[in-house]
């Protein structure tokens, strides 16, 4: 059951991605790529021919949304898991590669000038999925009293680390506007919050897995 529902995700975002190629395609050679190159959307008057356009990237929109909203309820049933056990959540390390959602924060530097939207900066915060590599390393290992306590220093760092970022990004806002714009500040505080709160994600599972695999070394040497 578990494996046919992972075929039925793979099948979407198969779909998903094919759905944009087609449209991309299709835009190009047959609606003067609108929707595809940027252009200015205060003006935008629509067009049955981006209908194919719209759709996709709608589809695309709902199946993320959908995602995540899969990944944090099967996130929280194994964490009650792991607490009625003592033993840590089994996850693949792949999902690690959800980081790469991160990049999409870039497209940020692209909708800026077109449409002055800033939205996309937020996807940097998806860098911190890098953090499930680790956990998935980790997965099914028992938490004894040592493994708990290394829980509670890479937590403790990595938020140390976090607001460290946070406040330092704070001070160096508030001086005023940035290059004499305050859509620039703006856009700075998005950028530094989410790749502050990405990285504090990522620190918390990878302090762990460093602080464990150094004990288990010091137990190996002894």
């Amino acid at each position: 059951m578990k494996t046919s529902k992972k075929k039925i995700w793979i099948g979407c975002g198969i779909l998903c991605v094919l759905s944009v190629l087609l449209s991309s395609w299709y835009a190009v050679a047959y609606n003067d790529s609108r929707l595809v190159v940027p252009m200015d959307f205060k003006d935008y008057v629509f067009d049955i021919k981006d209908l194919p356009m719209i759709v996709s990237i709608f589809l695309v929109c709902v199946y993320l949304a959908a995602l995540f909203v899969m990944l944090f309820i099967h996130g929280g049933k194994k964490r009650r898991q792991a607490k009625e056990t003592d033993v840590t959540r089994k996850i693949n390390p792949k999902l690690g590669c959800l980081g790469v959602l991160g990049f999409l924060g870039f497209a940020g530097f692209w909708t800026y000038p077109v449409d002055g939207t800033v939205f996309p900066f937020a996807f940097f915060l998806f860098f911190g999925f890098f953090g499930f590599y680790y956990e998935g390393k980790m997965s099914g290992t028992f938490m004894d009293e040592r493994f708990r306590e290394n829980i509670v220093r890479a937590k403790l760092k990595a938020y140390r680390i976090t607001f460290g970022v946070m406040y330092a990004a704070l001070i160096i806002l508030c001086q005023g506007k940035l290059f004499g714009n305050l859509e620039y500040t703006l856009i700075a505080a998005i950028i530094s919050l989410s790749l502050a709160l990405g990285l504090g994600i990522f620190l918390s599972e990878y302090l762990l897995y460093r602080y464990d695999h150094d004990d288990q070394a010091e137990e190996g040497g002894e």
